[in-house]
C-alpha cells in the first residue's frame, strides 16, 4: 500500500527533538565545539490543540504516582482501582505498563493525551471504557501507539468525538472486546481520518465495531484476527485499504462496501467467510473464460481462471485491480488485454509481479501511475505500449529486471522515476528522458549495461544513489584519448552532478553545479578535513575503493546530506566528521574501520540506523549524542564506549 502509511510512529520522538535543535545547530557556523551540556529527551508529539500549561500544584500520593508537572510518568502503587490526580494533562509513554494487578482506571477531565504503550499489558483492567461513563476523559484528543494493546480484560470501548489523531495498534491484542464504537472523524477536519495499522488486531471476540464515519482509508492488519466478526459496514467515505486488513477474519460472511473503495492491499480478504464464498460462486458459473470478483468501484479483488496459460480480457467497467489479484496464476498469464473504452485506471502495487510468460502489454490510457512493482520479475516483457498515456509517475521496481525490454517511450508529464524502477534492464539500449522529469530514484537503471546513451532535460535536478552504475554510458565517462590532469566534473540536467574523475589532491566544485548525485569520486585516496564542510550540495555520497581515510569536519553540518556509502578501504573517520548531518537516516560503517572518533555523528538527528563492525574496538565520547530518531544499534561486546556516546538516543529506551 501507499509508502506514507508505514512507520509512522517515529515521527512522535523527533517533532520536539527538532526544536531543540535550533540552538545546537547555530553552532555549526563556529570551529570551537565544546562538551555539550545535557539536554532533556524529547516527547512525543502533542496534539495540534490549544492546551495550556498552569502552573499549578497538583496533590497526590507519591506512593502511588511519579509527576512531573501535569504528566503522570510512572504509577508505582500496588493496583486495584486507580484514580489519577486532577489537573493532570497527559500520561506519559509506559506509565501503567504491565501493571497487571490494575483493576479500574478513573480519569479527570483534563486529560487531554494518553502517550505509547501507557496500558500495555494491564490484563487486570476490566469492563467498560468509555466516555458516558467518566472512564475515559471525553476531551481526550490524542491516544498513542499500543495504548490498550493486550489488555485482556476490556469488554467494550467507546471514544468521544475530539480525537485529533490515533496511534497504531491501540487495541491490538484485546481478547476480551466485543463491542467497539469510535467517532464520526477527527475534530481536525483538514487531517484526513483513517483507522491506524493494526487498531484492532487480534481481538478475537469482537462482534461489533463502529469506526469513524468519515475514515478515508484503512491501514493495514487493522482486523487481522477478529475470527468472531461477522459483518462489517465501509464508511461511505473509504477509498483505501492496507494489506490484511480483514486476512483471518474466518467468520466474516457479510460486507457492505463503500462505492469509492478502489484502493486494495495484498490479502486484504483472505482466509475470510465472505472472499471463500465469490470464489466458489464464480467457480459454479465459471464456462472457460476468467471470471473477475469486483468490489466497491469495480476494484478487482479475485479472479477465477482455467487451466493452462491465461489471456486476461480485462472486462471495460473495471477501474482498478487490487495488489495479489491475479498471484494465484501469475506465471500462467501470457497476454493482458484492455479495450479501447476500458476505465481502468488504477493498477495497485505488484499486480503483474512475477508474469514470466507476459511478452507485451498495451496500458489503458487512463493509466498515469505505474506502482510500485508492477512489472517487477517480468522476464519475457519486450513491449510496454505507453503513447496513449499521460504518465505522471513510475515507481519503485515497476520494471525491475525486465531484462528483455528492449525500449520504452516516456511521456513529457513523468516527473519521477522511481527506486530499482529499471534496474538489470539488459536489453535496453538508450533513454531518452522526458521534458518535466524532475527526480530519478537510487540504482533506477544500474545495470542496464547495454544502455549507451541517456538524452538529459533541463528539469532534471535529483539524481539517487548509484542510479547509472555499470551502463555503458556511465562506464564511458571515464575514458579518455588522453588522461586528463585536471579534475573532470560530469553535469547533467539543472546542475547535477553525476560523476567526478579525480587528477588533483584538491577539489573545487565547479559553479554551475547546483546538487551532487551519488557518484564515485574516481582516483580518490583521501578526504581531506573540512573537505565539505557546511556545504549545501552532497545528497548522497560514495565513497569508492582507494579512499584510506575521512577526515576531521569532513562533512560538518552537510544538512543536505542523505546517504552515505562508504568502501572497506576506509580505514579511519575523523573527529566530528557528519557531525549535524541531520537528514542521514542510515549508515554501514565497514570492518575496515576499528573506531568511532568522537562527536562522530552527534546531532544526526534524522539517523535511524547504523551498523557497526564486529571488530570495533571504541566509540568516542558523544558519538552519537543527540540522535533522536535511533534505534537500530548492536554495539560490540568487545568496544568501549565513551562519555554520553548514546545519551538523548530515546528510541533506544524502548
Amino acid at each position: 500500500m501507499n509508502k506514507q502509511w508505514k512507520a509512522a510512529g517515529r515521527v512522535f520522538a523527533l517533532t520536539l527533538a527538532l526544536v531543540m535543535c535550533i540552538a545546537l545547530f547555530a553552532g555549526c557556523n563556529s570551529d570551537d565545539i565544546t562538551a555539550p551540556s545535557p539536554t532533556v529527551k524529547p516527547s512525543a508529539t502533542t496534539p495540534a490543540v490549544a492546551t495550556p500549561t498552569p502552573d499549578v500544584e497538583i496533590t497526590y500520593d507519591k506512593t502511588q504516582f511519579e509527576i512531573s508537572g501535569t504528566t503522570l510518568v510512572k504509577y508505582i502503587g500496588n493496583g486495584g482501582a486507580v484514580t489519577i490526580p486532577d489537573l493532570i494533562t497527559t500520561i506519559d509513554k509506559g506509565a501503567f505498563r504491565g501493571c497487571t494487578s490494575v483493576t479500574s482506571v478513573i480519569f479527570p477531565k483534563t486529560v487531554r493525551e494518553i502517550k505509547d504503550y501507557a496500558f500495555e499489558g494491564c490484563t487486570g483492567l476490566t469492563g467498560v471504557l468509555t466516555y458516558k461513563d467518566n472512564t475515559l476523559p471525553n476531551n481526550l484528543n490524542y491516544i498513542g501507539d499500543g495504548v490498550f494493546r493486550g489488555c485482556t480484560g476490556i469488554t467494550e470501548i467507546a471514544l468521544a468525538n475530539k480525537i485529533y489523531d490515533m496511534g497504531t495498534g491501540v487495541f491490538e491484542g484485546c481478547t476480551g472486546l466485543t463491542k467497539a464504537t469510535l467517532p464520526e472523524q477527527f475534530v481536525d477536519t483538514s487531517k484526513t481520518t483513517y483507522l491506524p495499522a493494526a487498531t484492532f488486531k487480534g481481538c478475537t471476540a469482537l462482534i461489533d465495531v463502529t469506526v469513524f464515519a468519515k475514515a478515508e482509508r484503512i491501514d493495514d492488519s487493522a482486523f487481522e484476527g477478529c475470527s468472531s466478526l461477522t459483518t462489517f459496514n465501509f464508511p461511505t467515505k473509504t477509498k483505501e485499504i492496507g494489506e490484511n486488513v480483514f486476512v483471518g477474519c474466518t467468520k466474516l460472511a457479510e460486507i457492505s462496501f463503500s462505492k469509492t473503495l478502489y484502493n486494495i492491499g495484498k490479502n486484504a480478504f483472505t482466509n475470510t467467510a465472505w472472499l471463500n464464498t465469490q470464489i466458489k460462486e464464480a467457480q459454479d458459473k465459471q464456462t472457460g473464460a476468467p471470471e473477475f470478483i469486483m468490489v466497491g468501484q469495480n476494484a478487482i479483488v479475485a479472479c477465477v481462471v482455467p487451466a493452462g496459460d491465461i489471456t486476461l480480457a480485462i472486462p471495460d467497467n473495471a477501474y482498478a485491480i487490487a495488489e495479489g489479484a491475479f498471484d494465484a496464476f501469475i506465471n500462467r498469464i501470457v497476454k493482458v488485454e484492455f479495450s479501447f473504452s476500458s476505465k481502468m485506471t488504477h493498477l495497485g502495487p505488484n499486480v503483474f509481479k512475477g508474469a514470466v510468460k507476459l511478452a507485451s502489454i498495451e496500458l489503458p490510457s487512463k493509466v498515469q501511475v505505474l506502482s510500485d512493482g508492477l512489472f517487477d520479475g517480468c522476464t519475457s516483457l519486450a513491449t510496454v505500449n505507453t503513447t496513449k498515456n499521460k504518465l505522471t509517475y513510475i515507481g519503485d521496481y515497476t520494471f525491475n529486471n525486465c531484462s528483455a525490454l528492449q525500449s520504452i517511450f516516456l511521456p513529457d508529464a513523468v516527473t519521477y522515476i522511481g527506486d530499482y524502477a529499471f534496474y538489470g534492464c539488459t536489453s535496453l539500449t538508450e533513454i531518452l528522458f522526458p521534458d518535466d522529469i524532475v527526480t530519478i530514484g537510487d540504482y533506477a537503471f544500474k545495470n542496464c549495461t547495454n544502455i549507451s546513451e541517456f538524452t538529459f532535460t533541463l528539469k532534471l535536478s535529483d539524481v539517487g544513489v548509484q542510479c547509472f552504475d555499470n551502463t555503458a554510458w556511465y562506464n564511458n565517462l571515464s575514458k579518455y584519448t588522453v588522461q586528463p590532469t585536471k579534475n573532470q566534473f560530469h553535469i547533467f540536467g539543472d546542475g547535477v552532478l553525476i560523476k567526478a574523475d579525480i587528477f588533483e589532491n584538491t577539489i573545487v566544485i565547479p559553479e554551475e553545479v547546483k546538487s551532487i548525485a551519488s557518484f564515485s569520486f574516481n582516483g580518490w585516496t583521501q578526504i581531506a578535513d573540512r573537505e565539505f564542510y557546511g556545504s549545501s550540495l552532497p545528497k548522497s555520497i560514495t565513497i569508492p575503493a582507494g579512499v584510506t581515510q575521512i577526515g576531521d569536519y569532513a562533512f560538518f553540518c552537510c544538512e543536505n546530506l542523505e546517504t552515505v556509502f562508504i568502501s572497506d578501504t576506509v580505514t579511519s573517520i575523523g573527529e566530528k566528521a557528519f557531525y549535524g548531518c541531520k537528514k542521514l537516516t542510515t549508515i554501514t560503517i565497514p570492518s575496515s574501520v576499528t573506531s568511532i572518533s568522537d562527536y562522530c555523528f552527534y546531532a544526526c538527528t534524522g539517523l535511524q540506523e547504523v551498523v557497526l563492525p564486529q571488530n570495533l574496538t571504541s566509540i568516542g565520547k558523544y558519538a552519537f549524542y543527540n540522535c533522536f530518531a535511533l534505534e537500530n544499534i548492536n554495539v560490540p561486546a568487545s568496544a568501549t564506549v565513551g562519555q554520553d556516546a548514546f545519551t538523548n538516543c530515546p528510541l533506544l529506551d524502548k
